[in-house]
């Protein structure tokens, strides 16, 4: 962990190297940051890395402990499940605001995102699934000017895997691009209704993936 850092917008950098170190499992969930002892690996003063802090707490990812450090959080069942409510009702509504929008490019855009994700799943190559599909959510996404939006929903998706994982599950990949196919065409057909009642009600539905959900985070029944 004792890796050096530049200076320039440093609590930007002190933010993405902590999450760095939860994604590649140097951090594990419940244990304890001790503020002293990472800014005295980085080299740094402690108020970037507060503030990198103060940042990830908001997020969800810590919890700061007064004068006993900083708790990383374990991901419980109900942040799964408010989660997925938040981010399918906003992908729910982007897309019914801006189906007018949505062009042949777009269509293409995703119709080749979804088969690099069904090649990937086949070839069982996690490695890149979840920016890819990250990629594939985004097409419809960057059509909208309503920016808090976009980033309210971002960190709750890298909050969905925010730690190491090998336990990805082809049968929920497969059937998620299928979710997918079904959304590309409403989209063709200009039916924004049909698609935000797919992603809303299916997609991004807990209660319609709840099996899956459980058996991807080992969550006991």
């Amino acid at each position: 962990m004792a890796e050096k850092l530049e200076f320039s917008s440093l609590s930007d950098q002190v933010y993405s190297y902590l999450r760095r170190q939860m994604n590649q499992g140097t951090m594990l969930p419940g244990s304890t940051i001790h503020i002293g002892d990472i800014a005295t690996q980085l080299g740094i003063s402690k108020t970037p890395l507060r503030d990198a802090l103060i940042q990830l707490e908001c997020e969800g990812y810590v919890e700061i402990l007064p004068r006993k450090g900083v708790r990383v959080n374990k991901l419980r069942i109900q942040d799964v499940k408010n989660a997925y409510a938040a981010i399918g009702l906003v992908e729910a509504f982007i897309v019914t605001s801006c189906i007018d929008k949505i062009t042949p490019r777009h269509i293409k855009e995703l119709e080749e995102l979804n088969e690099t994700i069904i090649s990937d799943i086949k070839k069982k190559d996690f490695s890149r699934l979840f920016s890819t599909n990250l990629q594939f959510h985004n097409v419809y996404l960057e059509i909208s000017d309503n920016e808090p939006l976009k980033k309210f929903i971002l960190p709750i998706k890298h909050r969905l895997y925010d730690f190491p994982r090998q336990n990805y599950i082809s049968e929920w990949e497969l059937n998620n691009c299928e979710e997918h196919r079904r959304v590309i065409g409403c989209l063709k057909t200009g039916d924004g209704e049909g698609a935000a009642r797919i992603l809303k009600d299916e997609h991004w539905s807990y209660e319609y993936q709840q099996a899956f959900i459980y058996s991807f985070y080992g969550f006991a029944k």
